[in-house]
């Protein structure tokens, strides 16, 4: 089986239990936010504003040089992970005082016990950097996605009990360590892998070497994906903030559940062809093919119902998220679109150019939100629409250079999930313009809509792309 075979294979079955776990998901949420209330979604995210990245960086861009290595040995794998453990344990103490000093940034001391709680999560993350990577380098993403979808259940259940019983807020932070707990358990029952008694700096160093700007790449996705939480932190009050942090969660959801899965089966497959260009090329086509397909009706679906989605599903009192909800799920196609270009230039054993990225990205959307955010919550959606697009657009076009891909190759291989997704408009806003339906039957509408826009986009793609649809059947045939 080629390369590329075995990596849409990989994507399937990953994308099986992934959809499997999109769906509990969402059903959680809106359960969940039915129950919550946005001052809740807001202390989460202050909670954890800086143990996040600590979070992140305490990896030290490991397991992305675990994936990219040709080579492996015993030894070197046990002395990364006793190094990743000694280090996640030096960052969980940390979450003690750090809790104090998140305190004062907001000036809100219900953060402190919240904090401390998620300290829990990075001994559970250093304890997985070798065995959770060494099943995505062998592309073994049935077991991977399996692993998730056992966490979201078990999380979900976990999650919904502690908002039920009055939990407030702890039913967003336990549904963390749930999370961390379960998967850690699965990981290891899943990976035969176990450390030797055996550790050596030097065998350690030679992986830090590349995945120290592997984590400060991510270091400064981090501190971009923070900058609006701390800006609007500062300068909202807590409900403001729980409604824009809420609308950015729900446009985020088919980003996490389908570009993600993806992405993880993608980047070893990179690593394997880095020295094919040509293969390369190719191969990142056909992520942004199918990634278009996928994820273009869901975002504009997402602008052009919004209003009737947040009223009918989510309730009268998220409301005031509509706009913000609305205008995210368009920025999210580029960011679904760029998702993958940070993996290509990894694979390449160039994180450097990655780390420059999200550097310029951090620094002109943090003085972008410092001064939305003084004009009330919907100002926030400037610079999404501005900066961030423009430092995007720039950012794929300097991947395409890279991978010898000329602008007509690039739009050719989005074409016509792109003009599958106008039709689609095209025909709700005829269907808005020429059906009139009583205020009694908006749920009936709202249906009626999902389902004639299900049915446009499909009948396009049928009669004019039927390639990627008769290769799912064909999928779905192989694994029955």
């Amino acid at each position: 089986m080629s390369l590329q075979k075995e990596a849409v294979k990989s994507i399937s079955w990953l994308a099986l239990f992934k959809f499997s776990s999109q769906i509990i998901s969402w059903v959680v949420t809106i359960i969940i936010a039915r129950i919550l209330l946005p001052d809740d979604y807001a202390l989460s995210a202050m909670a954890t504003i800086i143990t996040g990245y600590a979070e992140i960086f305490s990896e030290l861009g490991l397991g992305a040089s675990i994936i990219q290595r040709k080579f492996n040995s015993r030894k070197n794998l046990a002395s990364v992970f006793w190094f990743a453990l000694f280090v996640s344990i030096g960052f969980a103490a940390l979450c003690f005082p750090i809790s104090y000093i998140t305190a004062d940034i907001f000036d809100e001391p219900q953060i402190i016990p919240l904090t401390q709680a998620v300290a829990v999560l990075f001994i559970f993350s250093g304890l997985q950097v070798v065995p959770l990577n060494l099943l995505k380098r062998r592309l073994n993403f049935k077991m991977v996605g399996l692993i998730e979808m056992k966490c979201t259940i078990i999380s979900s259940i976990g999650m919904v009990i502690i908002a039920m019983l009055g939990g407030g807020v702890w039913a967003l932070v336990g549904g963390r360590i749930i999370r961390g707990a379960v998967k850690l358990i699965l990981v290891y029952q899943a990976v035969k892998w176990r450390p030797l008694r055996h550790f050596n700096y030097s065998e350690a160093a030679g992986y830090l070497k590349f995945g120290i700007l592997v984590a400060m790449s991510s270091s400064f996705f981090y501190l971009f994906q923070m900058s609006d939480r701390y800006f609007a932190g500062r300068a909202w009050s807590l409900t403001e903030l729980g409604y824009y942090l809420f609308a950015l969660q729900l446009s985020q959801l088919p980003t996490e559940k389908i570009v993600v899965l993806i992405n993880q089966v993608s980047y070893p497959v990179f690593s394997k062809l880095q020295d094919n260009l040509a293969e390369m090329k190719s191969f990142y086509l056909n992520v942004i093919h199918v990634t278009s397909f996928l994820v273009l009706p869901i975002f504009v679906s997402g602008f052009l119902l919004g209003y009737e989605l947040v009223e009918i599903i989510l309730g009268e009192k998220w409301l005031p998220m509509t706009t913000l909800f609305e205008f995210l799920c368009l920025v999210q196609i580029l960011t679904s679109l760029s998702a993958i270009n940070s993996f290509v230039h990894m694979s390449k054993g160039k994180p450097s150019y990655s780390m420059y990225y999200y550097l310029i990205l951090t620094l002109t959307m943090s003085v972008s939100y410092y001064i939305a955010v003084q004009y009330g919550m919907n100002a926030i959606i400037y610079p999404w629409i501005s900066t961030y697009l423009v430092v995007v657009f720039a950012w794929i076009y300097f991947t395409m250079r890279r991978l010898d891909i000329n602008i007509v190759e690039y739009f050719r291989s989005i074409m016509h999930p792109l003009t599958a997704t106008i039709c689609m408009v095209i025909g709700v806003l005829l269907y808005e313009q020429h059906v009139v339906v009583l205020a009694d039957y908006k749920i009936a509408e709202l249906l009626t809509k999902i389902v004639l826009s299900m049915v446009i986009y499909f009948a396009y793609i049928y009669t004019f792309n039927r390639k990627i649809l008769t290769y799912a059947r064909n999928m779905i045939r192989r694994k029955g």
